[in-house]
């Protein structure tokens, strides 16, 4: 005689929904953890409804701005934690319409970046500056912080300090790269926390409500591919690169890095489904896999990006298979 045991969703207390509001919170607070902020507000929402789940959201942005305002003394915190509930309701409301992952998280992301740059530079024309002088009166207005780590750097003593601190003693330079870097990074920090945050609840989801049917799991987004068009665009941005200046325009050689920057961030996506096939298929699973991974993500991100470009002429998932069948 077999038995089959049918998992029930968990019981869905107010003490769980506190719970996980305060995660939320507490992740935001965090350094590196705060890329998975959004999670555990996602799943309260999921979970909970909209109602409810809205109302931790909004809790959650007062416990922010308490921390920021009274214990850091700046609302960057609080900006964070809105951008944090932002994400969290998108995410939310892709999985509970039913709207597939990756078209549900491109399109958001790509209309967030949009309204960010729009409303920057809606504040930036309403002070009738340029974009250098704007980021030039952030940093004179944030001229002790940098003093306070002018200080700190020089008792560390490392030896890349001297190039830092002639990097700080020149704010010119500092909006300079931020110019040149923030597009890019920006762009990849958005759709980042937007992959990783919805693999984790469609994991949880279907983990913790299995009884229902869901036309989606986290394998639509270890499964999904670049259209192979964009290896044309990114050819593009390859070029500008290695000879942008040759071009006679020396932000040639800028965009160019942008456009490899932010279109290796899909391609990175693509690599780390292939990667995470290439796990299953060696049996390596458990704590040792969860290792393997954050060391590949931390320390050869850009093996990972270059194997989802290259899938797109190889296809590695079919090597698996055909050994698989072989054996």
């Amino acid at each position: 005689m077999t038995t089959t045991t049918v998992m029930q969703p968990p019981q869905l207390s107010n003490g769980r929904l506190m719970l996980l509001g305060v995660s939320s919170v507490i992740l935001c607070i965090s350094f590196i953890m705060s890329v998975f902020a959004p999670f555990p507000l996602a799943l309260a929402i999921i979970l909970y409804g909209r109602g409810k789940g809205y109302l931790t959201g909004l809790v959650g942005l007062g416990l922010s701005f308490a921390f920021a305002s009274m214990i850091y003394k700046d609302l960057t915190l609080f900006g964070f934690y809105a951008c944090v509930f932002l994400f969290a309701v998108a995410i939310a409301e892709i999985v509970i319409r039913g709207i597939a992952p990756i078209k549900g998280i491109v399109g958001f992301g790509l209309g967030f970046i949009l309204i960010f740059a729009v409303s920057v530079g809606a504040v930036i024309k309403s002070q009738n500056a340029t974009l250098e002088s704007f980021i030039l009166q952030r940093i004179e207005e944030s001229k002790d912080k940098i003093s306070e780590q002018k200080k700190i750097i020089e008792q560390n003593g490392d030896k890349d300090s001297i190039q830092v601190l002639q990097l700080l003693d020149r704010p010119d330079l500092i909006a300079k790269e931020l110019m040149d870097a923030f597009p890019s990074y920006f762009f990849i920090g958005v759709y980042l926390m937007l992959w990783f945050n919805m693999f984790l609840v469609l994991k949880s989801r279907r983990l913790l409500l299995s009884a229902q049917d869901y036309p989606y799991s986290e394998m639509s987004l270890l499964h999904f591919k670049v259209p192979f068009g964009f290896v044309i665009v990114l050819s593009i941005g390859f070029i500008l690169a290695v000879w942008g200046e040759d071009f006679g325009q020396a932000q040639y050689e800028i965009w160019g890095y942008t456009i490899i920057k932010c279109l290796g961030i899909f391609y990175f996506f693509q690599g780390f489904g292939v990667f995470s096939d290439l796990l299953n298929f060696l049996g390596i699973m458990g704590f040792f896999r969860t290792l393997i991974v954050m060391v590949v993500i931390f320390m050869a991100n850009y093996l990972i990006a270059a194997a989802g470009l290259f899938d797109n002429w190889f296809d590695f998932r079919k090597y698996f298979v055909k050994r698989n069948l072989e054996e």
